[in-house]
């Protein structure tokens, strides 16, 4: 009960919160540009790189909240929830797909 307590009150703090993240993390790429950078090789597909994340912390991804440039990097963000029902906003490096931040 306490999940579904955590979970709900999770989703309505997500969802009062701004959906772009484009002011903190710099220009936003369209599905298209995605895609590009992807068949350059410029960027690895995402469901790759949330390999890792899903063995070492269960779970699922919540929400993808975009690809960003930051400091010249291609960088995915997305929130998860871990197999303890935690929610964790993970930084991932596009290209290599190491974990820059987690919150």
């Amino acid at each position: 009960m306490k999940r579904i307590i955590l979970a709900l009150a999770l989703g309505a703090v997500t969802l009062a919160q701004p959906v772009s993240a484009q002011g903190q993390w710099g220009n936003s790429f369209t599905a298209d540009q995605a895609r590009d950078a992807r068949e350059k090789g410029e960027i690895k597909p995402l469901n790759v790189l949330l390999q890792p994340i899903r063995q070492q912390y269960g779970g699922n991804m919540r929400r993808f909240d975009g690809l960003y440039e930051r400091g010249g990097k291609k960088v995915y963000i997305i929130d998860w929830v871990t197999g303890r029902g935690e929610l964790v906003t993970f930084t991932i490096d596009a290209r290599s797909g190491r974990v820059i931040s987690k919150s």
